[in-house]
Parts: structure tokens; C-alpha cells; sequence
């Protein structure tokens, strides 16, 4: 197994040279830029990055063509996922046949499917960035790869290309525990080296199924663990690094850009942005204006690869901070990721409620099996629960979601069978029904 993985490394190479090395040309500029994050050379390399992109929008897309003479980043205004949907044909550059770009779809965590254009350069930027961070993680390339997301039958991979890959797909909406326990079987029975990629709720499921086996360390040779999509709680970290012997490294990315930042491994939490690709800015929620270090606020971003439908100052929909004196270029890290606007959660006051004062309370309940707590009003709150048989702890629940949101605010409990997955395979852990401004 060992000598495959080596194999599937060389040959991973070896094709790359014979198509011109493209993808090492990008992983190895985005080494060094990242690796070198303070260096002039590698801010001025962003800059050059930036100028080229904003220049070639303004020049060859119907959307920047009124920006000719902009004097910087600042000049261009927000957009969001409303506005690429209205007027989509207008991002994509003429120097690009609408039939050679690469559609790229995202599942619709909100309700809308939003589909955007990649050009064939940023797909393999993308490829360079993924090599990138998930060896930062622990990964190597041709190691085994756990992949657990949602899988479209009609867009899955052939068999023998997820062989090659050295890659196990598994669908998040079919994880039960007789897949659980045959994925950690095949885990627990070869010598390969192991690599888990996959949304935090599906990492949790596995823990927990592993929690009521009383299972001990598992014995497969894991060297890195990476959550996605979603928030990882600390009952989910303390379990991963139990069972696993490696820490869960929380990555932040979407499908309409790519990996936009990731936690440092075995660090302090923070998120290095990856400057190599993107620009990010933290606004203020309700202006456009730079949020403070430390001040939550909008995520927004500008691709600085993405030719053939360039996307400049992408509000994502996320919320999140800088860490420190990261609104300078040259050592940029995010103190958290929050998730989506539309999932914010608000105390008593109006004031925003940061998920993981509500992640921190939820974890010390090991018998509730899901939950998801509803914003109904501004003091009016409903806790669901799955929990394992009954639930007794109900007042001392109720409590510590007072001690986050206010001590005047109204929990109503409700208990449930389950909590469904949205169609994009994610589970809502927050949902707003009152504060409903969101960039649907």
C-alpha cells in the first residue's frame, strides 16, 4: 500500500510534465508566496496579481467596463450572489468562448442553486491550491483520501479514476452506521496512509458512532483530518484527536472561488488566508467600509485567477474577523469563520452572538444526538433536539444558552427524531427566521 501511494505520487508528477508542469508552476508560487507571506517579493507579487485581474475585467467584461481609470481595489463596488445571477453573461470575458469555461455549480445551501464560470487556468490553480493546504494539514500526495460530502451520482467519478486517485467517496446523506463501521473496518485493516476530508456533521457521526461502540483509538495510520462547509464543535475536535490521534484542521472555501483560507495545524486557531489566490476583506455589516481587527463583519473576496468570469469584491455571505494587524497585505489571518448571514444568531440586545459561545455551551451534552436552535424573534428562541432517549439536563441547557443570548430571552424546547440534511448535504446548526437580511 505504501509503495502504491509513492507510485501514485510520481505518476500524479510525471503527467503534469508532460502537460507543461502547469499545476507545479502554481504550487510552487503558491509555496512561496505563503511560506514567505512577509517577504516584499511576495507582496508584490500579490500586487501584480491584483493590478492584472482588475485591468483585464475592466478591459474585456461588460459588468467592469465602466471602471476604466479606477485607481484601486476600493473603486469597485460589492457584489453578491444576486447580482452574478441577474447578470451573469455580463461577468464573462470576451476573451473567453462561454463553451471552453468550466461550470461550476454550488448545491444551494440557501435554497438557490448559483452556478459561475471557472476558465481552465484557475481549475488548475484550484488543483495547486487544494495540493497546497492539504499537505499543510498532514496530507501527502497518494496518500488515502476519506472524502465525506454529498456526491451527485451523475457528476461522480468512474471507480477506477477514484482508484487512481487513492480516493473512498462517501455521501454524507447515506452515512449510517453500517457505513461507518465498514469504512473504519477497510481503515483498520490495511496499511495505508490515511487523510479524512469531509463536512464537520459527518466527522461528528463518525465520532459518535465510535462513542457508543466505546471503540478505542482507532488503529489506521491517519495523518490528517480537515473539516469543511461547516463549523466544527469542541465535542467533534476533543473526539478526532481521540480517536484519531491528530488534530481536526477547519478549512474555509467555497465552490464559486476555492480554498480561501485554513486553519494553521496544531496552532492557535487562526486561519491563514491564502493571499497566494485571493483577496479578502472583512467589511463592516452594515456598510462598506473595513471592519476593525477583531470586529466581525462580511467576507469578501476578489479571485485574483478566475479570467474568464472574474469575479472582483465577491461578498460571500460569510461572516468573519481578522486576527491582530491583519489588514496590512503581509501576514493575513482570520480569527474565525462564522458561516452564513442568513445562520447569524443575535442576543436579547440585537447584538451578534458569535456560533462558537453556542458550539462551546452544546458540547458538554454528549446524549443529544443533533440540535438546531431557531432565532423565531428578538428575545424568542426554539432549541430542537435528537437526543439518546431521555433528556434530563433540559434546565441546565436552557440556562447556558441565557448565560449567550440574554437572561430575558425565551428558549422553547422541542424534540425531534431527526434533523434533516439540506439538499447541499449540510445540517443547520443555526437558523434565523427573525433577522432575515441575507444576499440569497
Amino acid at each position: 500500500m505504501k509503495l502504491l501511494e509513492t507510485i501514485r505520487q510520481y505518476f500524479f508528477w510525471v503527467f503534469d510534465f508532460l502537460k507543461g508542469n502547469k499545476i507545479r508552476t502554481h504550487y510552487r508560487r503558491i509555496q512561496c508566496e505563503l511560506n514567505n507571506a512577509p517577504s516584499t517579493k511576495a507582496v508584490h507579487q500579490r500586487e501584480k496579481d491584483l493590478s492584472a485581474i482588475l485591468n483585464h475585467a475592466v478591459a474585456t467584461t461588460e459588468f467592469y467596463g465602466d471602471k476604466k481609470g479606477f485607481r484601486s481595489l476600493d473603486d469597485f463596488s460589492i457584489i453578491n450572489k444576486s447580482v452574478v445571477r441577474e447578470k451573469i453573461e455580463s461577468f464573462i470575458s470576451r476573451n473567453f468562448e462561454q463553451s471552453d469555461l468550466i461550470p461550476v455549480i454550488t448545491s444551494g445551501s440557501t435554497g438557490t442553486p448559483f452556478k459561475v464560470y471557472h476558465d481552465r487556468n484557475k481549475k488548475l490553480r484550484n488543483s495547486a491550491d487544494v495540493i497546497f493546504f492539504t499537505q499543510s494539514a498532514g496530507y501527502t500526495l497518494g496518500d488515502r483520501l476519506v472524502y465525506m460530502k454529498i456526491f451527485v451520482k451523475e457528476r461522480m467519478k468512474s471507480r477506477l479514476s477514484y482508484w487512481m486517485e487513492n480516493t473512498i467517496p462517501i455521501d454524507v446523506f447515506k452515512l449510517n452506521d453500517e457505513q461507518i463501521e465498514n469504512l473504519l473496518r477497510e481503515m483498520e485493516h490495511d496499511n495505508s496512509t490515511y487523510a479524512i476530508v469531509g463536512y464537520a456533521s459527518a466527522l461528528e457521526s463518525v465520532c459518535k458512532y465510535l462513542d457508543n461502540k466505546k471503540h478505542g483509538r482507532v488503529s489506521s495510520d491517519v495523518r490528517a483530518v480537515i473539516a469543511i462547509s461547516e463549523s466544527v464543535n469542541e465535542y467533534t475536535r476533543e473526539a478526532v484527536r481521540r480517536y484519531f490521534g491528530v488534530p481536526v484542521v477547519s478549512r474555509y472555501s467555497n465552490l464559486e472561488n476555492g480554498i480561501i483560507a485554513q486553519q494553521k495545524s496544531g496552532g492557535s486557531g487562526a486561519y491563514t488566508v491564502n493571499t497566494a489566490s485571493y483577496v479578502v476583506e472583512i467589511l463592516k455589516m452594515d456598510s462598506d467600509e473595513q471592519a476593525e481587527p477583531g470586529q466581525a463583519g462580511r467576507i469578501v473576496v476578489t479571485d485574483l485567477f478566475n479570467y474568464g468570469m472574474p469575479l472582483i469584491r465577491y461578498d460571500t455571505g460569510d461572516i468573519g474577523s481578522f486576527a491582530g494587524d491583519s489588514k496590512n497585505t503581509r501576514d493575513v489571518l482570520l480569527a474565525n469563520v462564522e458561516g452564513r448571514r442568513s445562520d447569524a444568531l443575535y442576543d436579547t440586545s440585537g447584538r451578534l452572538v458569535s456560533s462558537y459561545l453556542f458550539y462551546k455551551n452544546m458540547w458538554r451534552f454528549v446524549e443529544i444526538k443533533q440540535y438546531q436552535l431557531i432565532q423565531e424573534g428578538s428575545k424568542e428562541y426554539l432549541l430542537k433536539i435528537n437526543a439518546d432517549g431521555a433528556f434530563s439536563r433540559e434546565s441546565e441547557l436552557i440556562s447556558g444558552l441565557k448565560s449567550c443570548l440574554g437572561q430575558d430571552a425565551s428558549v422553547g424546547v422541542e424534540y425531534v427524531s431527526e434533523i434533516p440534511l439540506l439538499s447541499s448535504g449540510k445540517r443547520r446548526v443555526v437558523v434565523n427566521n427573525y433577522y432575515t437580511k441575507s444576499i440569497s
